[in-house]
Formats: C-alpha cells, structure tokens, sequence
C-alpha cells in the first residue's frame, strides 16, 4: 500500500502539471463518468486553451440558472464586457452549428455543477451520485469530507491555484468580470486535494467506476464544467512557476503562460498587477500596503534602497525639463522642442492621431520616461492631451447648461464623510464637541478630534455646503505650479498626466441634477466626472512611516455613490509619488489609466457611470457628440 505521502505527491505533479490536455481520454472520462451516475452522455464536448477564454462561455451558459450571475449581465456591463459577451456567444454559435443564442442554451441544457446554479437542483448536480458512490467505499463517511487546513501542500497549492476564494486564476486582474467562474469549476466539488484522500483510502480496495472516472477527467484535462449535454473543458498551462511551497509566483514575469498567451502573474499564491513584476521600481507604496511584506523587499532588492526610507521618498526627481517652461502653449512646444534637440516624435504621432497608441508606450517606459531625449517630449504630449481636455470640458458645460442641468454638490468639499443620526447629519466636528457628554465614545475623543483636524486641513478655504450651486469648471490658479513644485522637491513626482491637468485644466465638478441624466431616484449611479484642483490637503500620508510624512496617494474625486449622495466606498485616487507618464486611478470599477478613465468620461458626455447601463439617456449622445479626441 502506497503511503499518503507518496499518493498526494502525484497529484499535487498533476495539479501542477504542464502536459497538454489528452483531450480523447478527458472526453471519453467524462462519458464514463456521466454514465456510470445514470446521465446521458453529453453530446459537445467544448475545448478551451486557457480558463479564461472559457470564462465567458460557462459564465452565459449558467446564467439563465442563477439570478445574481443573470443580473450582473444584464446591466454594469462595461463595453469591453459586452463586446467579450458577444464575442462568446458567436463562438458557441458556431461551434454548435446553431444560429439563434435561445437554441444554444436549449441544446446545452442546465449546468451540472453545485456552483453553477442558484438555487441549484440536486437531481441534475454531477457531484450528488458521484458523492453516493463515495459513499460506498467507507464505513465512517465523516472521513469523506476531512478538511485539510492550511499547512498541506497539495491543498495550498490548489486553493492558491484555482481555489474559489483565493485562487490566482479567478483573479478580475487578468481574467475581468467573468473570471469569478474560474472558481465554480468541478474542482470545486471534487477537489484534487479530496481526490487524494480517496485515493489513498481505496489503494487496497476496487474502486467505483464513477470515482475512477472523475480521477482519469482530472489526470488529463485542466478545469472543467459540466452542464447536461455539453463538457466545457480547459487546457493546461503550458508555462508554470511555483515558489518553495509549490504556491504560483515569479519575480521576474508570469507564474502561468497558457497555450493562447492568456499570462497570470503572482506572487507567493496571490495575483499581482503586471506591473508589480514587470516594473517594480515604478510602484508606488501606496498600491502594496498591507500586501505580502516579502514584496516591500523585493521592491528595495530592485531599488536599492527601502521603499519607506527617507531616501527612497526623493529617489524620483521630478526632472527640470518641467522647470521655468512658459505657461504659453506656443511658447511652452517651442521650448519643449528646442530642449529635444528640434525634434519630439512622440508629439508628432499623437498629432497624426496614434493617440492611444502614443500614450500607451509612454506609460510602457516607466520612470525612464522622465529622462533625456524622452522627456521634454512625453511633457509635450500631456500638455496637449489636456489642452484638448480642457476643451471637452467647457463644450460638455456649455451643453449641460443649455439642458438646464442643475450643478450642485451633494458630496462634502473632498468627499469628506458624514454620520448619519436618525433624521439629521452630524459631521464629525459636531462629534468631537459632543464626545464629553458621551461616556461611551471613552478613547475615541482624541481620535475623532485628530480626524476632524486632517478633515479641516484638507478643505480649509474651500468650504461648500450641501446642495448648493457649485461652479463646475474652475480654471487653475496662478501658483498652482509654484505649488506643485514645491510639492515635488519635496515628495517626488505626480504623474506627467495628472500635473499637467492640474496646471491646464484646474478643477471640474459635474454633480448635479437633471430629470433624465442625473435623477434623484436613478437606480444607476452615473459617476458625473469631478476632478479635484491640486491641493496638498488632499495628500494622503502612510500610516507606516514612522514620521507620517511620506504621501501615499491623492485625492482625485469622491466615488461613484457618495457623488449620488449615497453612502459610497473609497474615494478614487492616484498613488504618489509616481514618476511614470500616467498612474492607474484607484478604487475606480474600470481600473483604468487616467487618461483612459478621461476618454471614458467624455465618451459618456462625463457621465462614466452609465458604461454598461442597460439605460443610457438620449442627452448622453447630445454631450459626447463632435468632443476633441485626445
């Protein structure tokens, strides 16, 4: 009899494992196996070279049977969502021969997965005979069901692998939206780790053929799901990188590469951005607080120096070509030109409309992007691109005032919270001042007064009160750039992107109301474009900096919900310091750049929040109509 280590060392080789999928032994495994719990067989058999391009497919198949997964189809679909949903379904189209997208989803029949349908129905779930079968081969059955805590190997790497709540691959940073299917394969029903186990126990005993069958499906085909009269099946990896703990992780590019060049990165067991592998230098501290602290040292490794060091907040100087530059645009290009040696191919393709294309490889160069021939040309094209910003936000406000669009603000300067208390709202300096007649706010006195202070340094001469009108463009100040280089001496730098809004284009606010655009009692938040003007008090600082003074992030807006003056999450920021061409907007749904974010506003009139909306407003095409691209 084999020992249960040497049993659970094979599969953990299988789950691990980067052989193509034998594809005739899965298939004719999983007819055995519908076979043998009294199934008909499924007639498609549907191949996938990496789970995510199979994400979309399961994720439509199942949604007639679960009402969330439904619900989120039919709305807060982004364009890129609904273009991959189309796409999908074409494929299933023709892979089946069938032309209408009802007949596919009658020829392919409910799913047989526990996790796939809600609520689901035990008589058509795989896993409820397959579990009987089990069942047979043991006297205690509580055995069958033995959870293996963390410390095993072959249960970390496959919760770390495919696992439903912390498996890599389900991850929406390589596999958006619908990678959440990724975790509701069979896997999740039968796992790898339990398969093992039975393994061992029957080593000496004859094995039911529904068990065997499920055994021979996992030794040769990656995730699958079962539906009733179709497989969808995945391929193996074909590039696979593990740490000493056989958790996925690489420092130096992708710990999985499938056979269609889907990649996911990780790290010890947990996806990563791209970026965090690929340019590590360039992430700021704020993206990785309280992630993995092996990851804070491999960022120093890469520096040479720690990313919270005193060194480390000055190490990206914000670079002189961005000094004594005219304010005048003619004048400003001349200069920038003269600086680059008379030529700026960059600027030059963003003219001749590779716009995209142009801010794309900038961002691509990182850091490097501020040093010499690139950087006077990077700084002309963000000047451009906010220049042409600045002119979609006066048109965009031109229109909305001629649809007697009622600016207003429904959120506090900044986004600063407020408490709610029964029909009134209290803000927290009314709380600090009652805090003594409340015995049982005890310690927070201290804190609630030091909240209330940072609360009024970050909105200190710019105090609105709720709903009142508001000014909804307001060009920058004079020393706004003195501002914001005295900022940069002394922190590092803002994205070329961001500086360059801040110093063009100044402050936009479009909170307000309107009958169709902006009701009261929409059901869909529509995120009306706000960005703040540069101002200090927006910084956010690092709660681990010893000194406090290390900036971590800005304030860029309030975020979707607390702009429909509904209690919302996090604000949308950006991280600094951050010496790279663009920064990512964080805690935004698109999880984009934020020029992209930008162009997404205006592609929606600067209301971003219908993106995905089963119900745009006719005024949304009047707004977006003829605006400059950048």
């Amino acid at each position: 009899m084999r020992s249960e280590t040497e049993v659970r060392g094979e599969w953990l080789a299988r789950l691990l494992s980067t052989a193509p999928a034998d594809r005739p032994a899965a298939e004719a495994a999983v007819r055995r196996l519908y076979d043998a719990v009294g199934f008909a067989a499924p007639q498609h058999m549907l191949w996938f070279d990496s789970p995510c391009a199979a994400s979309w497919p399961v994720t439509l198949l199942a949604a007639p049977y679960d009402f969330t997964r439904g619900q989120r189809l039919s709305s807060g679909l982004s364009r890129d969502d609904r273009t991959s949903m189309e796409k999908a379904r074409a494929t299933l189209r023709e892979r089946l021969g069938i032309g209408e997208w009802d007949d596919v989803l009658a020829a392919i029949g409910a799913p047989r997965a526990m996790s796939l349908a809600y609520p689901p129905d035990p008589s058509r779930i795989l896993s409820t005979p397959l579990n009987m079968a089990r069942l047979e081969m043991v006297e205690d059955m509580a055995s069958l069901w033995t959870v293996r805590g963390a410390g095993d190997p072959l249960n970390d790497a496959e919760d770390h692998f495919w696992g439903g709540n912390r498996g890599a691959l389900g991850s929406e940073l390589h596999c958006p939206t619908s990678g959440g299917v990724l975790g509701n394969s069979f896997y999740t029903e039968y796992a790898f780790s339990t398969m093992a186990d039975d393994e061992h126990r029957l080593s000496d005993r004859e094995v039911p053929v529904a068990v065997r069958a499920a055994w021979d499906v996992a030794q040769a085909a990656g995730l699958w799901w079962p539906f009733e009269n179709a497989v969808v099946f995945t391929d193996r990896p074909a590039k696979l990188h593990v740490n000493e703990r056989n958790l996925l992780h690489r420092e130096d590019g992708p710990a999985l590469v499938y056979r269609d060049g889907w990649r996911v990165y990780a790290w010890n067991g947990k996806a990563v951005p791209e970026r965090w592998i690929t340019q590590p230098e360039s992430v700021p501290a704020k993206e990785f607080k309280g992630f993995d602290p092996t990851f804070a040292k491999f960022i120093a490794t890469r520096t040479g120096q720690s990313p919270r060091s005193e060194s480390a907040k000055k190490r990206a100087k914000p670079g002189s070509i961005l000094e004594g530059l005219p304010t005048d645009p003619a004048a400003r290009l001349d200069r920038l030109r003269t600086d680059a040696g008379g030529t700026l191919p960059f600027f030059d393709r963003y003219l001749a409309g590779e716009r995209r294309e142009v801010w794309s490889e900038l961002i691509a160069l990182g850091p490097t992007v501020r040093e010499d021939p690139r950087a006077a040309d990077a700084v002309a094209v963000a000047y451009e691109t906010m220049q042409r910003v600045d002119a979609n936000v006066r048109t965009v406000v031109q229109r909305l005032q001629a649809m007697n669009y009622t600016f207003t603000t429904d959120v506090g300067p900044r986004g600063a919270p407020t408490v709610q208390m029964g029909a009134s709202r209290m803000d927290l300096d009314d709380l600090v001042r009652n805090a003594g007649s409340m015995p049982q706010m005890g310690g927070l006195l201290g804190k609630l007064a030091k909240v209330a202070e940072m609360l009024a340094g970050a909105t200190k001469g710019r105090a609105t009160s709720r709903h009142t009108p508001v000014t909804p463009h307001v060009p920058p100040g004079a020393g706004v750039r003195t501002e914001i280089a005295k900022f940069e001496k002394e922190f590092g730098p803002l994205p070329l992107s961001l500086r360059a809004f801040y110093e063009v284009v100044g402050e936009v606010n479009l909170v307000g109301h309107h009958p169709s655009l902006a009701p009261r009692d929409s059901r869909v938040a529509p995120d009306p474009l706000v960005v703040y003007a540069f101002d200090e008090g927006a910084v956010e600082y690092d709660e681990d900096d010893d000194d406090g003074e290390t900036p971590s992030a800005i304030t860029i807006a309030p975020d979707d919900l607390h702009k429909a003056d509904t209690s919302g999450g996090d604000p949308y920021e950006m991280a600094i310091p951050d010496p790279r061409a663009d920064g990512e907007l964080l805690n935004e749904r698109h999880n984009l750049f934020f020029v992209d974010y930008l162009r997404l506003c205006f592609s929606f009139g600067g209301f971003p929040g219908y993106d995905g909306s089963e119900r745009v407003p006719p005024e949304i095409a009047t707004l977006s109509a003829g605006l400059i691209d950048f």
